[in-house]
């Protein structure tokens, strides 16, 4: 049997440190590869145009993370949001990279919020 789209979701989370969910002509997720890309930090950037079964993919999401829009990110496998906010006040990737909270985490491992 396939495996379900929760454990797909879960396997590609997994392979890297940081993967951003993310649509080609979407300005958020352009920044945050720059921003990414600026700081030196790895990623794998899944675009969900690219994917067999994208919109599976991102109901997936939306339905494990509540997290509409694009970019999703996650760090270590931890759901930080997309751009600017996440699901804590203090999250999204230009604000963890802006307190240091994400290379900490690709370092030591994402902590529990």
């Amino acid at each position: 049997t396939p495996p379900t789209m929760a454990a797909e979701l879960a396997r590609i989370i997994a392979k890297d440190d940081v993967v951003i969910f993310s649509y080609g002509g979407c300005p958020y997720c352009r920044r945050v590869t720059r921003a990414l890309d600026a700081a030196g930090v790895p990623y794998n950037e899944v675009d969900y145009d690219d994917c067999d079964d994208g919109e599976a993919v991102r109901a997936e999401i939306r339905a494990t993370h509540k997290q509409r829009s694009v970019p999703a990110v996650f760090v270590k496998g931890k759901f930080v949001g997309g751009c600017n906010d996440g699901p804590e006040p203090w999250m999204g990737v230009l604000p963890l990279l802006n307190s240091g909270k994400l290379t900490e985490w690709i370092r030591n491992g994402a902590a529990e919020a």
